[in-house]
């Protein structure tokens, strides 16, 4: 496998994720992406055991070569937790025998707390960064709280969160089930994020739900299952498939139109998050709210051409 993250003039791209099996196929294909170099990964121990996700961080980045990329973890809390049997699947990630085969290098785990690591990346780029954001939103708030000069150093967030038409993925005691879990893990932080005025593109359930994993997905995955990456991208998405009634390339979609633009249609609006109520958590669009952008639509077919594309660069 070659290193495809060489060259110091490629787009500095930072990821802040959670450590899901999703999160961890978007970091996958992340470093297949010709022109971005990964500068960092930061973890909240959101829909994952950080311990972990790290190691899994730690040893995809030994497979794919990436011998530069450091990780640092977040001491961010919930307000709301992830449930227990999503976390759990993390653990299984590092049984998988190909990632089994690559130690997990842990001088690139950064002993600095994730919020001071993340600026430090960012702010020691001579550029911009893109902040391509797969879990809840605290990390990088209490990154540009405690950093402020950081905002002006971000180019764009490509955040996986929300919902606008689609129901939400929240199922808790006493809530309406139209939040999505990114945001209601910190209802608190999204809305500061939101306020931020950083140029942010919302990736909502709506989107992520047109790219779902069906069996003509399964059957690709399989048929090239030969090829390595297809074989780690299939065994990831076995972990958890079957105990979803459905399931969706969420995390991964904001990381392909990030290199893919064409795949989506991107539109405008301003949001609110509600705070409190039946309700808390849930993303609504106002004219008083705070401006984004959003995936509206996205192309499928395109969506995995290039997602299988990618997955034949190894």
């Amino acid at each position: 496998m070659q290193n495809l993250q060489t060259y110091s003039s490629y787009k500095p791209v930072f990821l802040d994720m959670d450590g899901g099996i999703d999160d961890l196929i978007s970091l996958t294909v992340l470093l297949t992406l010709k022109k971005i170099r990964l500068t960092g990964v930061s973890v909240t121990n959101g829909n994952c055991f950080s311990d972990n996700a790290v190691e899994s961080i730690l040893r995809i980045l030994g497979m794919l070569k990436n011998n530069e990329t450091e990780v640092a973890v977040s001491n961010a809390t919930a307000v709301n937790e992830f449930p227990l049997v999503w976390r759990e699947n993390t653990k299984r990630v590092n049984q998988i025998e190909l990632l089994k085969q690559h130690k997990a290098d842990y001088s690139k785990l950064n002993p600095e707390e994730a919020s001071d690591f993340t600026a430090k990346k960012i702010l020691s780029e001579e550029g911009p960064t893109t902040v391509i954001l797969t879990g809840p939103a605290t990390n990088l708030v209490n990154t540009i709280e405690k950093y402020p000069e950081v905002k002006g150093k971000i180019d764009k967030i490509y955040w996986m969160a929300g919902a606008f038409l689609a129901n939400g993925n929240v199922i808790a005691p006493d809530h309406d089930e139209s939040a999505e879990w990114n945001i209601f893990w910190d209802p608190f932080a999204a809305r500061k994020l939101f306020s931020s005025k950083i140029n942010i593109t919302l990736f909502p359930l709506d989107a992520c739900c047109q790219v779902p994993v069906d069996n003509y997905v399964l059957y690709c995955l399989k048929e090239q299952a030969k090829q390595p990456l297809f074989e780690f991208v299939l065994k990831m998405i076995e972990l958890t498939y079957h105990e979803h009634s459905k399931y969706y390339l969420w995390d991964l979609l904001p990381t392909m139109c990030l290199a893919f633009p064409d795949i989506a249609h991107i539109s405008n609006t301003s949001v609110d998050v509600e705070l409190r109520g039946t309700s808390v958590g849930n993303i609504f669009k106002t004219s008083k709210g705070f401006p984004i952008f959003y995936a509206s639509m996205v192309d499928d077919e395109k969506f995995y051409d290039y997602l299988f594309q990618q997955l034949r660069q190894f």
